[in-house]
């Protein structure tokens, strides 16, 4: 906490001076410096804040999600009261950020074998892909893949086309993901992509143990979490319905083969090889994949403390965070099911609301002024920073430079040097900088000389530069 707090402190300081003009924050030497008010910002005060953001009630702050919500109305509320104007849309300080939510609809999902029903989330489950397939018959193909360099082909004496490929979840004896390398349809082809081209009507794959102890799961992720998308809609490469079927289903498919469903789940197990044939003909395939697709929302949370200098106070530096995390899952192993995220990122988080109240709260405010704003959707994909960079909603060319504050809550405790995640945390008295030189010269020179001049703390670089295996790139996040 105390690394927490002097790196906090010393962001006031830094945003101090960027909010004065340059020749000044670069040339101006006082013999008694004044550092703002950096003792607005106590532990005390970000363990409160930390200890509600990053609370089970939240719900570990998915995107989107109630307790997202609810974080991005706490933040709201303290800027409200502390006198901070709202930058969002409409005179609130809340940008709204356009999401889709796909899901399955589970009433409108079928299956059907030779006349048998099969429910949906019991007996099978289906791929996000809408689809029908209407009294088709089967073919068997063993695990499906082609694989060029090992010489697999289990299509060879058979004919896919305007059939639903019956296969084993799983690679063939011999292969592994390396040998999977470029394009699907390349060097190797996927079931689902040789069976859409050769002109197949679906894919029925036979669930291995993972699948059967996840159905519950699984199923719940198709229904009511669903995938949540962001910008324009994704196209899959794959148009063709996928069905994963049961213990159960897999038994009929076989009843009266050349083998049985038991002894194609046992081949796949051992490695054995299977021999490709068509089913039945009497027996058919009748099944239909609805998705439902609904508009949804979640928000940035935007607000602009002004300056005091009537021409400065139009250009801004901006202060950031992403609020968001990965929320929770009911299925996860153990008691605990919510990933509280206290350190990605609320401590980021909690860092830029007690910047925004000690400015608020200060005796002086610097010349320009300064936008505070927390994204959401970090943990998707940088969604909520990429939204307000191409829908800003104060003059994106006026943002003089952004300092983006990202897993600012841990550091190393003795013998973390050792531990295998430990050892990449910061040391005590340090922290990472990320694009202060990579991105601006001008910035790095005022950060150093802040912190010379103030806490002194060491500015570990290592993962400044685009080159560095493990950079994070957090200058992606800015404007």
């Amino acid at each position: 906490m105390q690394n927490f707090r002097r790196f906090t402190a010393l962001l006031i300081l830094a945003v101090f001076l960027l909010g004065t003009p340059s020749t000044f924050a670069q040339k101006a030497k006082p013999a008694v410096p004044y550092f703002g008010n950096v003792e607005g910002v106590t532990a005390k005060q970000l363990k409160d804040y930390l200890t509600f953001i990053a609370s089970d009630e939240l719900e570990g702050r998915d995107t989107p999600s109630r307790g997202l919500d609810i974080a991005a109305m706490f933040i709201a509320q303290h800027l409200s009261s502390w006198g901070i104007k709202p930058a969002g849309d409409n005179g609130s300080f809340f940008q709204k950020v356009p999401l889709r939510r796909l899901r399955i609809a589970p009433e409108k999902t079928r299956l059907e074998i030779s006349g048998q029903p099969y429910l949906y989330g019991k007996d099978f489950l289906a791929s996000m892909v809408n689809g029908e397939i209407t009294n088709s018959p089967m073919v068997f193909a063993g695990n499906g893949w082609v694989v060029k360099s090992k010489n697999v082909n289990p299509y060879e004496g058979i004919d896919v086309k305007d059939k639903v490929v019956v296969i084993v979840n799983g690679l063939p004896k011999g292969v592994t993901n390396a040998d999977l390398q470029g394009p699907d349809g390349g060097s190797y082809s996927s079931p689902n992509y040789y069976a859409q081209v050769n002109g197949a009507k679906g894919v029925i794959v036979i669930a291995t143990f993972t699948l059967l102890a996840n159905m519950e799961a699984n199923r719940w992720n198709a229904v009511e979490k669903g995938i949540v998308q962001y910008g324009k809609p994704a196209t899959t490469a794959i148009a063709i319905p996928t069905l994963s079927v049961t213990p159960r289903i897999a038994s009929a498919l076989f009843q009266g083969e050349k083998t049985s469903g038991s002894a194609i789940f046992t081949k796949n197990y051992t490695g054995e090889a299977m021999e490709s044939f068509d089913l039945n003909a009497n027996k058919r395939v009748n099944a239909s994949v609805t998705t439902k697709t609904e508009n949804i929302f979640t928000q940035n949370v935007v607000g602009i403390l002004e300056g005091s200098d009537p021409i400065l106070k139009n250009e801004y530096v901006a202060i950031g965070a992403h609020y968001d995390h990965v929320g929770m899952n009911p299925f996860a192993p153990g008691p605990d099911k919510i990933w509280n995220g206290a350190d990605d990122d609320g401590s980021g988080t909690v860092s830029v609301l007690s910047i925004a109240e000690a400015f608020a709260k200060g005796k002086e405010r610097p010349k320009r002024s300064i936008l505070f704003i927390w994204h959401a959707g970090e943990e998707k994909g940088l969604w909520g920073s990429e939204y307000f960079t191409n829908n800003p909603t104060v003059p994106i060319t006026s943002v003089i430079t952004e300092l983006n504050i990202d897993m600012i809550g841990r550091y190393q405790n003795p013998g973390d040097e050792n531990h295998p995640q430990n050892k990449r945390l910061p040391k005590p008295h340090e922290i990472f900088t990320i694009g202060s030189k990579m991105m601006s010269s001008e910035l790095g020179e005022i950060s150093d000389s802040v912190n010379k001049a103030f806490l002194n703390l060491n500015f570990n670089q290592e993962y400044d530069g685009p080159t560095h295996p493990g950079s994070v790139l957090l200058p992606l996040r800015s404007f």
